[in-house]
């Protein structure tokens, strides 16, 4: 049985404050700012878009490739939507 003395505790409290501090770090910068609106502009919209307005909450069959499937099928959907869209513009 391994035991865990007091400065192994010690030594990983410090590294997990240390990741700790770098992830505050990435997280308050400018650069990180910027992916995030991005993102939530550009893919998060697509995804509540497909999962949200349908009804769509979770995949209805089992394993990779059925899911894989219906996601296929759901995105075919979404572009069909889009292009719908687009001709009326």
């Amino acid at each position: 049985m391994k035991h865990n003395t007091k400065r192994a505790v010690q030594k990983e409290m410090g590294a997990w404050l240390e990741q700790k501090e770098k992830v505050k770090e990435l997280l308050a910068s400018e650069e990180y700012n910027t992916l995030m609106k991005k993102r939530s502009t550009e893919y998060e919209t697509v995804f509540n878009q497909t999962k949200g307005n349908p009804g769509f909450r979770n995949f209805h069959l089992r394993g990779k490739a059925k899911a894989g499937t219906e996601w296929g099928l759901l995105m075919i959907g979404y572009d069909f939507k889009q292009l719908v869209r687009l001709m009326n513009a």
